[in-house]
């Protein structure tokens, strides 16, 4: 019974593999990263936090007429929660096709401003993590984005944020986002990684982003500048810049970022400082530490030390 059962099981791989002419029409992978952190604000506290961590699905079926199909399924699982409502979230989810003309994708995932970070943010998912202070950090549902190929280094993108039909609030209008972005995100392809991005009525704001990341041999700098306001035209625009820096040395990243909000409808500035270093134990596992200091109508510090791995 089990040789029988084996046998099928061959033959369907065999025969879905046939079927598609993709190298990859099925990839499983995923994130881990926990960290013990401690916080000094009004009170003190000891927490352990699961950073963003992930698993999912994602795979390419070549199609006629030159086409692909393109789909992803991507949860996030709080390993450090026992809760059972939360302990599984939605993150980027969608399918759709690519080919010449670049790629459509239908579903819920980051906008055209958010993809436009690239990896700039060198705390991102952490405490420091750009989102915290600036706004457009979303992943929406009910969208439609569009990434253009790559004409000599820039690239275009485009979401588009539906509004359902029954929902009068939102019956005038639809968000979209939009970004011009020139060279490769991860700085390997090249050296330097620039782009424009804005957003209109998405989450109730408006918003202007530019952003630059360089690498410089063993060190890395990259910034990031925005202005955002309320969509309805209540309130000033708010300012922002992020600023940081990266060495590496040998198995070691030493990082360095300051990020500021003038946020005007709070008469408030507010600054964020954070300091860490990442030593890498193989391609896949890393540990770290960091030191976030926050400044918002009262100072919080918060140390960390944890462990990533991806699979």
């Amino acid at each position: 019974m089990k040789t029988l059962s084996k046998s099928i099981l061959a033959v369907s791989v065999l025969g879905f593999s046939a079927g598609t002419l993709a190298a990859d029409p099925l990839t499983v992978y995923g994130k881990a990263n926990l960290s013990f952190q401690y916080a000094d604000a009004a009170e003190t506290a000891t927490d352990l936090k699961s950073n963003a961590s992930r698993f999912g699905v994602k795979g390419e079926v070549e199609l006629d007429n030159g086409l692909t199909a393109i789909y992803q399924a991507e949860f996030g699982v709080d390993f450090a929660d026992e809760s059972k409502e939360k302990n599984v979230t939605a993150r980027n989810q969608y399918v759709g096709l690519k080919g010449g003309f670049g790629q459509v994708r239908l579903g819920r995932m980051d906008t055209a401003l958010k993809l436009a970070q690239g990896k700039v943010d060198l705390f991102n998912d952490y405490n420091a993590d750009i989102k915290n202070l600036f706004e457009g950090e979303n992943r929406e549902s009910d969208s439609v984005t569009y990434i253009s190929p790559s004409f000599s280094g820039f690239s275009f993108g485009a979401t588009y944020i539906t509004h359902e039909e029954n929902d009068q609030s939102f019956a005038d209008s639809a968000g979209v986002s939009a970004a011009v972005m020139y060279g490769d995100a991860k700085l390997k392809k090249s050296k330097v990684y620039a782009a424009i991005a804005v957003d209109n009525d998405v989450d109730n704001h408006d918003i202007i982003r530019a952003v630059y990341n360089q690498k410089f041999g063993a060190f890395k700098l990259g910034a990031v500048v925005q202005r955002e306001e309320s969509s309805d035209g209540t309130g000033d625009a708010d300012t922002g810049v992020m600023v940081n820096g990266a060495y590496s040395a040998g198995k070691l990243t030493y990082k360095l970022q300051y990020q500021t909000l003038d946020d005007k409808a709070n008469d408030l500035r507010v600054d964020t400082i954070s300091a860490g270093v990442d030593y890498k134990l193989g391609d896949a596992t890393k540990l770290f530490a960091w030191y976030t200091t926050e400044e918002k109508g009262g100072d919080t510090n918060t140390l960390a030390v944890g462990i990533e791995h991806k699979f």
